[in-house]
């Protein structure tokens, strides 16, 4: 491992570990469940994530519109 980022817990689902791993790729972790991402996934990850943030605070079509663009 080479950094880790913890993102606190909150009401509902405890803390997220997310975690740089040596050979390229990137672990997240909550809850004993670990997704292991592949450099090459990140930035798709990352921009789906990023809509589906954007769902809780605009009108929800605008970013269901996006998603399917």
């Amino acid at each position: 491992m080479c950094a880790s980022w913890r993102i606190p817990a909150c009401e509902r689902r405890g803390e997220v570990v997310v975690t740089l791993l040596v050979r390229d790729e990137v672990s997240i972790a909550q809850d004993g469940v670990e997704v292991v991402v592949a450099r090459s996934q990140l930035t798709d990850l990352a921009d789906k994530l990023y809509f589906l943030d954007q769902a809780f605070r605009a009108e929800a079509r605008d970013v269901v519109e996006a998603l399917c663009d």
